[in-house]
């Protein structure tokens, strides 16, 4: 981070410093419990946008006041950072009320800006009531960066001290697992001739399969049916594209979307606003209406039936029988539009 950039940030808080009431730095005892800092990606690269949530729980009377983002042009500053992350835009989320203990969070689109790891956090929560305030803080986050040097331009590795001489265990080590994997071998025969003659159940295809998962989401809990409906999507579009949406990001996920000319931009849109909502569940503790659950389901239904409808069907140049992205089709069997 440039120095600029740290003395523009230091103005910024020293401009935002209540001018009455008395400030602390630390929880009292019986006051808030600390603020929680959850950053949305397993790993980052250097100025890729990544979403940050904050979250902090406290009593009645009080109201929580989380940094703010300055207006106008961030890439020209004032920049509001976060150890070695910088915010470009805050959005607020509904509180949550559980008995005595309101829950007030927020999530912040940052850009982190560091090289091998980044060090997020921590974050200033501030909770106000009447002229008093306390000054609650969050932990900090580490993430690993991702290297943005690719084949011949990334440093090699450095030398390591020459591997010992190998004794009699890896033998005796190898020697145990063939004969593992011929007894599991053995098993599998034995198995496979045990049920032959027995008629296979074939696994239902791509769409009707997403159709029913989503169906069987009714009775859950909002929280529980957000989740579901994003793993019934990432599961339809795994198997449908081709794509490894179980091990992907959401943004990764939309990416590979927008690079697939038969998918439309709106089924993308619904596919991302689908994936969001249950980001913001699994990672940054969300607690869904039931309203917003059934939208997520219904946004996923959408989304599929979209690619479904644009990716199913055969291409001019595709030959009979034979579906897109290499999946067969029964011949004569459209896909089933979703209700």
């Amino acid at each position: 981070m440039s120095p600029r950039t740290v003395l523009s940030f230091a103005l910024l808080l020293a401009a935002a410093a209540p001018t009455v009431g008395r400030a602390q730095t630390a929880p009292v005892v019986g006051g808030p419990r600390p603020a929680r800092l959850t950053v949305l990606a397993d790993s980052v690269s250097a100025g890729e946008r990544v979403r940050v949530a904050v979250a902090v729980d406290h009593g009645p009377g009080r109201s929580a006041v989380f940094p703010a983002v300055p207006a106008g042009d961030a890439e020209a500053g004032p920049l509001l950072a976060f150890g070695d992350a910088e915010a470009f835009s805050v959005r607020r989320l509904p509180p949550r009320v559980r008995g005595d203990v309101r829950t007030d969070s927020a999530v912040y689109e940052v850009a982190v800006f560091a090289v091998d790891t980044a060090r997020v956090g921590p974050v200033g929560v501030r909770l106000a009531a009447g002229r008093d305030t306390v000054d609650v803080p969050t932990g900090v986050a580490v993430v690993p960066v991702r290297s943005a040097l690719r084949g011949g331009d990334a440093e090699p590795a450095p030398l390591g001290p020459p591997d010992p001489f190998p004794g009699l265990l890896p033998v005796w080590t190898a020697l145990a697992v063939l004969a593992a994997l011929a007894a599991a071998a053995g098993a599998w025969a034995l198995a496979r001739w045990r049920r032959r003659g027995q008629p296979a159940t074939p696994r239902a295809e791509p769409f009707p399969e997403a159709a029913a998962a989503l169906d069987a989401l009714g009775a859950a809990e909002p929280a529980e049916r957000a989740l579901g409906a994003r793993q019934a999507l990432r599961v339809y579009l795994g198997r449908r594209l081709g794509l490894p949406a179980l091990e992907s990001t959401t943004d990764e996920i939309v990416e590979a979307l927008a690079r697939n000319a038969r998918v439309p931009d709106e089924a993308r849109a619904d596919a991302r606003r689908a994936l969001a909502l249950a980001d913001l569940v699994a990672y940054a503790g969300h607690a869904p209406t039931p309203a917003a659950a059934d939208g997520a389901i219904d946004t996923a239904r959408t989304a599929i039936a979209g690619i479904e409808e644009a990716t199913a069907a055969p291409t001019p140049d595709a030959e009979p029988g034979a579906a897109s992205d290499g999946v067969p089709a029964d011949a004569g069997v459209s896909p089933t539009p979703l209700p």
